[in-house]
């Protein structure tokens, strides 16, 4: 069933590309076989690139999307956790032997004698300088401070510079990439992060084009077109007509759409 779906989605799609394809055709060349023939070669030249293009984007867009995701909801986790610094200990352990775990960060010692410091401060407001500044005076004998939030203020990376150890600031996402991807080792979503939606200007489009409308914008791009050969084609009917159809096509392909009263509801 999700097979043949997926062809009638690809059939739509081409031949609402065939149609525009056709209209605009019949503006320049006045024989509609002649017409049909270069409508029908750029239509399969647009399905065989926007199969390779658009299965690698979405595969890569749905990848980062689901790992910001988490990225927010293992942020939520280890700060709703009284147990955070443990994680923290234990994500050490995997990549140094020798790790040993302070009242409120992880301390870290190399096999050239250098020490690095996991300072978790785990809030959900920015952190700021003062906080830095705190962090900075409450470890000693560091070469490296590791300081893992949820979000830095702009000002900070450059601030963090002043100090002769060396400061990374690790936000939620950069934990995520920086911090556990590397070692494989993720802190367990125990709580999920549920954001009050909003009705935003991409909801008003998904809106404007909902699955819903597709019928009727296609029907009256149909009746444009067939009035095309009725009256002699003009410059109007190629634009008009090529408009419904594209917002058919976005109405058709508009997935987001369909999420619109569960998010401003």
């Amino acid at each position: 069933m999700k097979k043949l779906l997926y062809i009638l989605q690809n059939f739509f799609k081409d031949f609402i590309v065939f149609l525009i394809s056709l209209i605009w055709l019949q503006y320049f060349i006045r024989t509609f076989w002649i017409s049909l023939l270069i409508s029908a070669g750029i239509t399969l030249f647009f399905d065989i690139i926007s199969r390779r293009i658009f299965i690698k984007k979405n595969n890569k867009n749905n990848l980062k999307f689901k790992e910001k995701e988490d990225a927010e909801n293992m942020f939520f986790s280890l700060a709703s956790s009284q147990g955070a610094i443990n994680f923290f200990f234990e994500l050490a352990k995997k990549g140094y032997p020798s790790v040993e775990k302070k009242n409120k960060y992880i301390l870290i010692s190399q096999a050239d004698k250098s020490k690095i410091a996991i300072y978790p401060i785990l809030k959900f407001s920015p952190i700021n300088k003062d906080d830095i500044t705190k962090i900075m005076l409450s470890i000693k004998n560091c070469q490296k401070v590791i300081i893992v939030c949820g979000e830095y203020e702009k000002d900070c990376p450059s601030f963090a510079a002043n100090f002769d150890q060396k400061v990374i600031l690790l936000d939620k996402e950069e934990s995520y990439a920086n911090l556990y991807k590397p070692y494989d080792f993720y802190p367990d979503i125990t709580i999920e992060y549920k954001k009050q939606a909003k009705l935003t200007f991409r909801d008003l489009l998904a809106f404007s084009f909902n699955p819903a409308r597709t019928k009727g914008y296609l029907i009256s791009a149909s009746i444009i077109f067939l009035s095309s050969f009725l009256v002699r084609a003009s410059l109007y009917y190629c634009v008009i007509a090529s408009l419904l159809l594209v917002a058919a096509l976005v109405s058709y392909s508009n997935v987001a759409s369909q999420n619109l009263k569960e998010n401003v509801l």
